[in-house]
């Protein structure tokens, strides 16, 4: 059977794609990316949003929206015939196991004219052999241990995208669950500026905006349908924030046609919009509301996840992090000793460039040897990697 809630996405292996050569990548329930600017914690991001676009999208439209094939393949080498490759460890079909998890495989080139794409799905079944599924050009065949069968397919089609469409013979179910997860991934990248709107009435807000940008409409919902999580929100507030006593929903224009937040603090007579509230208020608020958002994704990627937030806050940042991923996978991207020197060997992964080949490395030192250090020292992670020790510093 399937692993419990919160950890789907088991390990994300790349070839030449963005500034990754070759990277195989191990994703547990919480799994934070550390490192410079520049290092590829950005870049790895980016391949689980491109996955989900072409979970939604035929290839050609994904691979535009990210700037064409030239600004996905990496550049360091020059390959006669440019290509990259991206394989997935997954387990969310029915009967995957730590021993059989659910694989799949985009490989995507370019010739002259066109762009060609194989794909390949493996999934286990309850008893037998597994099922394997392989597309490329017009069509893709399936094995079941009952004769491979082939089928047709549009050119510019994903499997992804197209399967799911398709019965359970075709493999269509364990195709649309491999889907959902895909496209259900967010990453979150905070606008404070668009955080900071008040929201129009007519904004959904069941779902917080990977920008924050209906920051109002996913608060009030907390506070009418979730008022548990909306008090615990509020609670964590309390101790991130200084002097923040509690959170209002005010009407505002004609009609109550919107929604603004306003801010009680200790001390102040009147309450402060959003609007003029600090950087580092905001970001705290949008982030919590994140982590107590009760029908979360099933992989939740934060950028810069610890950006414009005071040292002290880390500690219950961790500790909300831990809990949410009983709801939800968690990859967070830090620049923070203070939020590092918090974590657990295992919730680490450190990034760096090297600087002879100009390849993002990630791991860039082998887990183990994290833990071993980590056992060999009094210092705290944070403080190995700000030393130097870890590696993924400064050079």
């Amino acid at each position: 059977m399937s692993t419990s809630t919160g950890h789907f996405l088991r390990a994300v292996e790349l070839e030449s794609f963005r500034s990754f050569r070759k990277a195989s990548v191990p994703l547990g329930p919480l799994t934070v990316l550390v490192g410079p600017n520049g290092a590829g914690k950005s870049n790895f991001l980016m391949v689980i949003r491109f996955l989900s676009a072409t979970a939604r999208l035929d290839l050609e439209e994904a691979i535009q929206l990210f700037g064409g094939f030239e600004r996905l393949c990496f550049r360091g080498t020059a390959a006669r015939r440019p290509r990259f490759r991206i394989h997935l460890k997954a387990s969310v079909t029915r009967y995957a196991s730590d021993s059989a998890l659910d694989e799949y495989t985009l490989r995507v080139e370019q010739y002259p004219n066109r762009i060609a794409r194989f794909e390949e799905f493996k999934f286990k079944r309850y008893q037998g052999r597994g099922r394997r599924i392989a597309v490329q050009g017009a069509g893709f065949s399936v094995d079941d241990g009952r004769g491979e069968r082939h089928h047709a397919l549009a050119r510019s089609a994903t499997a992804l995208s197209t399967l799911p469409r398709l019965g359970n013979d075709h493999g269509g179910e364990q195709v649309r669950q491999l889907a959902e997860l895909l496209t259900s991934f967010r990453v979150v990248d905070i606008n404070v500026a668009h955080a900071r709107t008040p929201a129009r009435r007519s904004q959904d807000g069941a779902f917080l905006q990977p920008d924050g940008s209906n920051l109002a409409s996913f608060i009030e919902y907390l506070s009418n349908r979730h008022p548990q999580a909306f008090r615990q929100l509020q609670d964590d507030m309390r101790y991130v924030v200084p002097g923040f006593r509690k959170l209002e929903l005010s009407p505002i224009g004609g009609a109550a046609e919107g929604l603004e937040i306003r801010i009680v603090e200790k001390g102040l007579p009147r309450s402060t919009p959003l609007a003029d509230a600090s950087y580092g208020s905001v970001r705290a608020l949008a982030l919590l509301a994140i982590l107590h958002d009760p029908s979360p994704p099933q992989l939740t990627c934060i950028e810069e996840v610890d950006h414009g937030l005071h040292p002290h806050a880390m500690d219950r940042l961790v500790e909300r992090f831990r809990e949410a991923t009983a709801r939800t996978q968690l990859l967070l991207a830090t620049h923070s000793p203070s939020l590092v020197n918090r974590l657990e060997p295992s919730e680490l992964l450190v990034c760096e460039r090297d600087p002879d080949t100009g390849e993002s490395l990630l791991p860039a030192v082998d887990p183990h040897d994290v833990v071993r250090m980590r056992e060999a020292t009094d210092l705290g992670l944070g403080e190995l990697w700000f030393s130097g020790a870890l590696g993924g510093g400064l050079p």
